[in-house]
């Protein structure tokens, strides 16, 4: 490889990330659903004569976004339990909001709702970030929690706004499981498409750097994922689907393999396919560390959300929890402050974007089923978005939150709206920016180390597996898939420590790099093994572990 591996990945510029829109793929047919899901019920209900009620079922209809992409055999159950924590949240927000509202509303009665969404967002961050769910995050359960804190001031109750949410949920059901009539295996086609175009990049240009050997891993990982999501991968016959991934994994392998080590050949590879990701409770269960990326990401958004919510409360500010919504969307990816100082820019400018677009909407003669049609092309619009850039999908959350809370505050003031979304929005991504910088400083460091010492410790628990089993055995496969969850998670860590501290990613780069070479080229010589599936070098290989460990530990990565 002519690209050096021992330098991070330069920095992405800053207008590309604040005003860049990426590809990702075809996103309207998401937003057609999503748009689809809150509409159908939501015109049925209000010509029903439940106008109230219309606009509530927008909360629940948020959980076909969490099935975006996913193969339909997961999907159906994805999406009800997406639903049910978005059900849950407007519940838990309504209960909160009813107390707070029992306890006259005022002072510190209304810490009740911001100690509830504050827990709501340390929990709900914390699960998708360990799970590596990607967008939306955890945003929308927060923010229909702190929708439904001010629907009892409308005389509605916790159990009816939930009742709404349910009716959401069983629209986004079955409008994200439609596609299922006309294309089937769509979702996991395109997974594997996406797999294989990533790794004929990086096979066919002996430049190819580590960067595109991440992303080809890292696609290679969810086009797995997809198939035994959708079951292919435990049919007696394999299908050509699977066939088509299984080679282009084969020849990811052998070339790894072949540049770690030209004079090696290549003859045979055991015929069993690779496991998929590891399981939620073992993905949860790792990240219940000080070090993980989870555990990082959800104290900081929590310490921010609770001192957004309690300043704002203390100043009399109307509506604490868009404090913490600004804090909850900034913080929720994660420690980069770099680019959580872009998404906290992006959140304010979206904001102003979309206060000056909510204006224009209450502004207008629009009334009754027209509302409606329009909060379906928010919808739609934030779908298509939310993937690419976190200010243009502000923009359309930001009216969207407050058309849903003209029904809990139908005399409000235009211009006490706008000022109070845009000021406690601002104290939110102050906070946001406080918790970046001053809150765990060095978090990119230690998650750094802790992931690269997973990917080692692994490794070794691999080695010792293959002395006494076959490199395709259920255990050694395995410890396998988990190596490979660490890898990716290894390069999150380094990108976010090259974006966070150049200089310092520049000193410990070198020893990063040769952990994660090891486990890229560990796992692909399990793939290339002779020999009946067994390994005759382990004791090799295990000399150069140990190398690389001893190495690692007497490193000043920490």
């Amino acid at each position: 490889m002519t690209v050096p591996e021992h330098r991070p990945p330069p920095p992405a510029r800053g207008l590309k990330v604040l005003f860049g829109l990426p590809a990702v793929g075809r996103r309207w047919p998401g937003g057609l659903r999503s748009a689809l899901a809150f509409g159908i019920p939501a015109i049925a209900a209000w010509v029903l004569g439940f106008h109230a009620e219309a606009l509530l079922v927008v909360s629940g209809s948020f959980a076909v976004i969490y099935g975006e992409g996913r193969p339909y055999r997961s999907r159906w159950w994805v999406v009800p339990t997406a639903g049910g924590a978005l059900t849950a949240s407007v519940w838990l927000g309504a209960t909160a909001g009813q107390l707070a509202l029992d306890l006259g509303n005022t002072g510190w009665a209304q810490m009740i709702p911001v100690a509830v969404l504050s827990l709501l967002a340390l929990v709900a961050v914390y699960v998708i970030a360990a799970l590596r769910l990607g967008p939306p995050g955890a945003f929308f359960f927060v923010l229909v929690c702190a929708v439904s804190s001010y629907v009892p001031g409308a005389g509605i109750g916790a159990g009816h706004a939930a009742a709404c949410a349910a009716i959401g949920v069983a629209s986004a059901l079955l409008v994200a499981m439609s596609g299922v009539l006309w294309d089937p295996r769509g979702p996991e086609r395109e997974a594997v498409g996406a797999a294989v175009g990533a790794i004929e990049r990086y096979t066919g240009s002996p430049t190819a750097s580590a960067a595109d050997r991440h992303a080809a891993a890292a696609r290679l990982h969810s086009a797995w994922s997809a198939v035994y999501d959708a079951g292919a991968a435990r049919l007696s016959s394999r299908p050509v689907l699977v066939r088509r991934l299984f080679d282009a994994h084969l020849a990811f392998a052998a070339t790894i393999s072949e540049r770690a080590d030209p004079d090696r050949a290549v003859d045979a590879v055991p015929d069993q396919l690779p496991l998929a990701r590891p399981g939620v409770g073992y993905r949860l269960r790792r990240s219940l560390h000080r070090d993980s990326h989870a555990a990082s990401t959800a104290m900081r958004v929590f310490c921010a959300a609770a001192a957004a919510g309690s300043l704002s409360v203390a100043l009399g500010l109307s509506r604490p929890d868009w404090a913490i919504l600004g804090a909850v969307l900034v913080l929720q990816q994660g420690p980069d402050r770099v680019h959580g100082t872009y998404r906290g820019l992006q959140r304010l400018g979206g904001t102003l974007a979309g206060v000056a677009l909510f204006a224009a909407i209450f502004l207008s003669p629009l009334t009754g089923l027209a509302v409606i049609v329009v909060l379906m092309v928010l919808q739609f619009a934030i779908e298509v978005s939310v993937a690419r850039n976190y200010g243009l999908a502000v923009t359309f959350i930001t009216p969207l939150a407050l058309l849903m809370g003209t029904l809990t505050h139908p005399g409000a003031v235009l211009q006490d709206i706008v000022v109070d979304r845009i000021v406690e929005t601002t104290v939110g991504v102050a906070f946001a920016f406080a918790a970046l910088w001053l809150l765990l400083p060095a978090a990119f460091r230690r998650t750094l180390r802790w992931s690269d010492g997973r990917v080692l410790s692994l490794s070794a628990e691999l080695l010792t597996v293959v002395r006494t089993e076959d490199v395709a055995a259920a255990k050694a496969l395995a410890v396998r898939r988990d190596v490979q969850f660490e890898l990716v998670g290894s390069a999150l860590a380094g990108a976010e420590a090259a974006h966070n501290d150049r200089r310092w990613a520049h000193r410990v780069w070198a020893q990063h790099a040769e952990v994660d070479r090891f486990g890229y080229q560990l796992l692909a010589h399990c793939w290339t093994v002779t020999d009946v599936g067994r390994m005759d070098d382990i004791e090799q290989w295990q000399r150069r572990l140990d190398v690389v460990t001893t190495e690692f530990d007497a490193s000043t990565l920490g």
